[in-house]
């Protein structure tokens, strides 16, 4: 009787966990020339014991242009190295669900590494 309602808890969970993913796009700059060979990522931020989950991760062309696509399974909402970090809100808009269409991209535009950014921090993450 235990292992049938062990069972039934199970799949209860895996129903409500339903698959979410963002795409981001842009172009990365410092000073006039473009940041290429730029380590990009998307990064599901969890809270509790849930771990963080690396979604994509590139770098970034000769150009210093990326284009960023992951999704996950979550039974919440996803969020949208010692390196600078830079937080962006992603409106709940571009949320898609597994597979991004034509205008679920978030297009960040041409960003100039060189100067700093309000909230601008610092973050240790393993390679």
């Amino acid at each position: 009787m235990k292992w049938v309602l062990a069972v039934l808890l199970l799949a209860g969970v895996a129903v409500a966990m339903r698959k979410q993913g963002v795409a981001v796009k842009g172009v990365l700059k410092c000073g006039t020339a473009f940041a290429n060979n730029t380590k990009v990522r998307i990064v599901d931020i969890d809270t509790g014991p849930d771990p963080d989950d690396t979604l994509d991760e590139k770098r970034t062309g000769e150009d210093g242009a990326f284009a960023l696509t992951g999704s996950t399974h979550e039974l919440t909402s996803i969020d949208p190295p010692c390196s600078r970090k830079i937080k962006f809100v992603i409106p709940k808009k571009y949320i898609h669900g597994g597979t991004p269409t034509d205008d679920q991209w978030v297009d960040i535009g041409v960003l100039n590494l060189e100067g700093s950014f309000d909230n601008e921090g610092r973050e240790c993450v393993k390679d």
